[in-house]
């Protein structure tokens, strides 16, 4: 074999490897968010609808989901901090849903789905408001 063929082809092959390299990272960095699947409403029970009343203590406008965090009256009548799960931002944008549209100290009615583990964890579907609105959660 000779030395400048074997030389050229070892090259070629090496570049190969650092291109097939580079398209790996960057599809890595690029499907990123794939890596952190939606989970859906697989931890609520969907079965069962709980309503319960109390009031905002914290109102997060973020994404992937907006969150409410409220002290909920459950069924047995004791008092827990619930974390309540809204839908993604552009849906409740169109909704019309805004950043002041629940405030801290605000009293609520609450209706969703618990979660499945039994924790103060919920898939909001509505929320009756003070002024007398009500507003959807989730689609």
């Amino acid at each position: 074999m000779d030395l400048a063929r074997y030389v050229d082809r070892r090259s070629s092959i090496t570049a190969m490897n650092r291109m097939v390299g580079v398209v790996l990272v960057m599809g890595l960095l690029f499907g990123a968010d794939f890596l952190w699947a939606h989970h859906g409403n697989a931890p609520f029970e969907m079965h069962h609808v709980v309503r319960m009343q109390g009031t905002v203590t914290d109102f997060q406008w973020m994404n992937p989901h907006a969150l409410i965090h409220a002290d909920l009256k459950e069924e047995n009548g004791k008092v827990a901090t619930w974390k309540l799960e809204l839908g993604s931002l552009k849906m409740l944008s169109r909704s019309g849903w805004s950043q002041s549209t629940v405030k801290r100290g605000d009293r609520v009615t609450a209706e969703g789905f618990r979660a499945k583990d039994g924790s103060p964890y919920m898939c909001l579907v509505s929320i009756d408001l003070p002024n007398g609105q009500s507003m959807r959660g989730s689609p």
